[in-house]
């Protein structure tokens, strides 16, 4: 198949527990019924996690006195991965770095970007081969994405209409980082230019942390999201010309989980004490 995975990973409290990769990577083999392995990177994130300080606890009871971060131990085990061991290894300076990276080192006509911690589910009826066959046969359709919510109109998910596709597909204003197939030439020409490297320009210097035993963990980053959501504004023609689809018929269901949402979900007590640092 003409088409390469982007594994986007980074260093997170559960490491080097590898249990939510190795599902993520099974179910996107099983889901779409692929039976031979593909060419894959990772692009490996050392955040968030650079230096912890003080005592933490975990998820599994485990406390640490100044935590230090098992990263070699984690690759390592991710290598072990049966369908990752051909995988080609690159670090990042961030989520935005990995997704630019992804799209200049891919020789293939699409590329599958693949966060490390989602599961898809059973109600994708289509293979990937079936996919990239209707992107083939319809030039406008450069970007399917499979939805954390249900296919319904929402301020951050329009939907607009679109000719019948023989795979069910809703043409959408949303844009994420969220498992998707890109159309790889077409997102170099538009996505690339518009996706900076160290983080999002919409907000600029403005992050979201949870804190815990005076440690931050990341609530959310942008980037991706913000700056081509930003782009499109809701505009019908940018919409068609970024040419992004939601699996599955309007008011279809979701087709993902996310495994983690958040560093703070590992965690053994957990604050709500949000905080903005600019």
């Amino acid at each position: 198949m003409d088409i390469t995975i982007a594994f986007m990973t980074n260093y997170t409290l559960d490491i080097p527990n590898i249990s939510k990769q190795l599902n993520t990577i099974k179910s996107f083999y099983d889901v779409f019924q692929i039976n031979t392995t593909i060419k894959t990177y990772i692009f490996c994130d050392e955040k968030p996690l650079s230096k912890i300080e003080g005592t933490i606890e975990l998820y599994n009871k485990n406390k640490y006195d100044d935590y230090n971060i098992p990263g070699s131990e984690y690759e390592t085990n991710l290598k072990n991965i049966n369908l990752l061991k051909h995988a080609t290894f690159i670090k990042t300076c961030s989520l935005c770095d990995g997704y630019k990276k992804a799209i200049d080192l891919c020789d293939t006509k699409y590329l599958f970007f693949l966060e490390h911690d989602w599961l898809f589910l059973n109600n994708i009826n289509h293979t990937l081969e079936d996919l990239i066959k209707l992107m083939n046969n319809n030039n406008e359709i450069n970007c399917i994405l499979f939805n954390k919510t249900n296919n319904v109109e929402t301020n951050s998910q329009k939907i607009y209409n679109c000719k019948s596709y023989e795979i069910p597909l809703c043409l959408t204003s949303r844009q994420s980082n969220n498992p998707n197939i890109l159309r790889v030439e077409h997102a170099k020409i538009h996505r690339y230019p518009l996706i900076k490297n160290h983080g999002c320009s919409i907000h600029p210097g403005l992050q979201h942390y949870y804190v815990y035993n005076n440690m931050k963990i990341p609530s959310w980053c942008g980037g991706i999201e913000c700056e081509l959501c930003e782009y499109c504004n809701d505009n019908e023609d940018i919409v068609n010309i970024l040419g992004t689809y939601l699996y599955g018929p309007k008011n279809y269901k979701n087709t993902l989980i996310h495994s983690d949402i958040c560093d703070r979900n590992l965690l053994n007590i957990k604050s709500t004490n949000i905080i903005k640092i600019k």
